[in-house]
């Protein structure tokens, strides 16, 4: 297997800085980490995952995919009792400018529930231009 794209290896590297984490997690942090970048005119971290509005809130299409390549690589467990996911692989490989915006969004929202996270995200004025709808 070649080298992972671009989306996988941020996946990757979110799961294996948070250690065993939910989806939800990962999605809202890709979002984030997405706008962070745009701010420091890095333009958008993924390339190949968009973010679909839904009446209840958003999801990433392509984040299956991507879980799915990773699962298929072996570097992905997935925990069933504890509803998580578990990279278990070496740390995947990011340029400088990727590692510090995913890191800088990590650090904000370590400590947060999922209720502050999905708030966090669904409050955010960007979120109204993502769905056309503000929380």
């Amino acid at each position: 297997m070649g080298e992972p794209d671009r989306d996988s290896r941020l996946v990757a590297y979110i799961l294996a800085r948070l250690g065993c984490t939910h989806p939800f997690r990962v999605s809202r942090i890709l979002l984030l980490a997405d706008w962070r970048a745009e701010e420091v005119r890095l333009g958008r971290l993924t390339e190949g995952l968009s973010y679909v509005a839904e009446p209840y809130g958003f999801y990433v299409e392509g984040l299956q995919g991507v879980l799915e390549r990773l699962e298929r690589s072996g570097c992905l467990r997935r925990r069933e009792e504890e509803r998580c996911l578990e990279y278990t692989c070496a740390k995947p490989s990011l340029t400088p400018q990727e590692r510090e915006v995913l890191d800088e969004v990590i650090r904000e929202v370590y400590d947060l529930s999922d209720r502050e996270l999905n708030r966090m995200v669904t409050r955010d004025e960007r979120y109204v231009e993502l769905t056309g709808r503000g929380r």
